[in-house]
């Protein structure tokens, strides 16, 4: 098995998992850059400013939108440093249900958001009459039969700059400070509500809210569908939309440095940098007072300057960025990013028994709640006396096999069943029908509920590999 971009020498201890991580002369395909162009019109140059482009790796689940997007962090940085006015009035349908309908749509890629959150679910946001209750503007204050409905939900979310660390609340994702223990001190250990998703979720609460919600309504599929004069704004938006802003710990596409207004010239802008940069030119360490100054590295880029922050290879935080990690708590939840590396899905042959509908119902509906374990595959046993694979020999498979791991694609469900949805979201595995059934063989749990089994079930290959990855966790510099 060949590894093109294997660090030379031993600067990479296969046996130790630390060391794997951001060892010299490890390299992947993670870029980024300026690009600048003269536009003509009719012989008449048309001033235009630079965009940058960033290569980031795969998308494994390309539907999933996560529960706060680059696009939403740059809109609640732009309205907080005065570039962009506050929003005067909140819209239902482009404020506050987006917020809620992200949840539920994690339910393809996490079985703790499945299940309350999924198809059949206490707070499924994609269910028509629970929305219409959510949508409902109170006729006065005496006439509000959803009051308390939208103050439960508002008063679940973890509250913007909160001073205390509490995993239960919404959303189940992993913030900066995460180090392997759930409980610690550290408000941001989980992530918490921007301040302008706040600001929406609150008027909404109080009934301060615009109910434009139509149930028939469907997002446009096509850039020519949308007013002209709204699709400059739409095409930042869908460059945005799909990218990750939280955990940034350090993240999948960019990380923290994306959150200081020094680094954009105007909204949706990087500030291009008009010299190159030296090597060391802040000295052999980094300290916050030089990364935070005007000449410092949060100011204008340079080509690679947005990925620099990334570990590397990235394989190696796609691998082990996962879910879980305290199972006396939860074994799915809190997660990371689970919108672009699933945590546990729902396989294909699981699929096949749910539509079949000569099977009973009991039987099916256990199918659709099974979940395995997406990382199932890398995690298999090793060919050995203990066949136990070590967080390094896991990584190292990521980097062989990433192209063969699942791709979660959509596919027809059932129509008007109160158990299954129209549209389900499946994993497709890139491995051989041969070679998947001989590793599902070795690495699929048998039904039991001993705590073994259930760690296996909910994305470890072992009691000992979970424990590695908490103390690697906890020697993971935060940000």
């Amino acid at each position: 098995m060949v590894y093109p971009n294997r660090p030379r020498g031993t600067p990479y201890d296969p046996a130790d998992g630390d060391s794997f991580n951001n060892a010299a002369d490890w390299y992947d395909d993670m870029a980024d850059g300026p690009v600048n162009a003269k536009v003509m019109l009719d012989g008449k140059a048309i001033p235009v400013q630079g965009s940058w482009v960033i290569s980031a790796p795969p998308n494994y689940a390309p539907d999933a939108v996560s529960w706060r997007t680059m696009y939403d962090l740059m809109m609640d940085l732009y309205v907080n440093n005065g570039w962009l006015p506050v929003p005067e009035k909140t819209s239902f349908t482009k404020d506050v249900l987006p917020q809620l309908q992200r949840l539920s749509n994690l339910q393809w890629v996490n079985k703790g958001f499945a299940t309350l959150f999924g198809s059949g679910g206490q707070m499924n946001f994609n269910e028509a009459s629970f929305v219409s209750k959510l949508a409902a503007v109170p006729e006065s204050p005496a006439l509000d039969p959803y009051d308390e409905l939208r103050r439960v939900i508002l008063n679940s979310f973890r509250p913007h700059q909160t001073e205390m660390n509490d995993p239960r609340l919404w959303p189940w994702l992993y913030g900066d400070d995460f180090g392997g223990d759930l409980f610690q001190e550290s408000p941001n250990t989980m992530l918490a509500l921007p301040s302008l998703q706040q600001l929406h979720l609150q008027r909404w609460a109080h009934g301060e809210f615009i109910n434009d919600w139509e149930p028939s309504y469907k997002e446009p599929d096509y850039l020519d569908d949308i007013p002209l004069t709204e699709q400059p704004d739409m095409l930042d938006k869908a460059a945005m939309h799909f990218c990750l802003a939280d955990a940034f710990h350090p993240g999948c596409e960019m990380t923290w440095p994306m959150r200081h207004p020094t680094l954009y010239s105007v909204p949706f802008r990087i500030r291009q940098s008009r010299s190159n940069e030296a090597p060391c030119q802040w000295g052999e360490s980094l300290s916050q007072k030089s990364a935070l100054a005007i000449d410092g590295p949060l100011y204008a880029q340079v080509a690679g300057g947005l990925t620099r922050w990334m570990g590397l290879p990235w394989q190696g935080d796609t691998a082990y960025c996962r879910a879980g990690y305290d199972p006396d708590f939860d074994m799915y939840q809190p997660s990371f990013w689970p919108a672009r590396v699933p945590n546990t899905i729902l396989s294909e042959d699981d699929y096949k028994v749910v539509m079949d509908t000569n099977a009973s119902r009991a039987t099916r509906i256990a199918a659709f709640n099974r979940r395995l374990s997406w990382n199932r595959f890398i995690d298999r046993p090793l060919e050995t006396d203990d066949g136990k694979p070590s967080i390094a020999q896991v990584m190292d498979r990521m980097i062989a096999e990433f192209a063969q791991q699942g791709i979660i694609e959509a596919r027809k469900g059932l129509d008007d069943d109160p158990d299954f949805p129209s549209t389900m979201y499946v994993e497709k595995n890139g491995y051989t029908e041969h070679a998947a059934a001989r590793m599902l063989k070795a690495v699929t749990p048998a039904a039991s509920n001993s705590r073994e089994e259930r760690i296996r079930n909910s994305g470890w290959a072992s009691e000992e590999q979970l424990s590695d990855a908490v103390r690697l966790r906890q020697r993971k510099p935060t940000t």
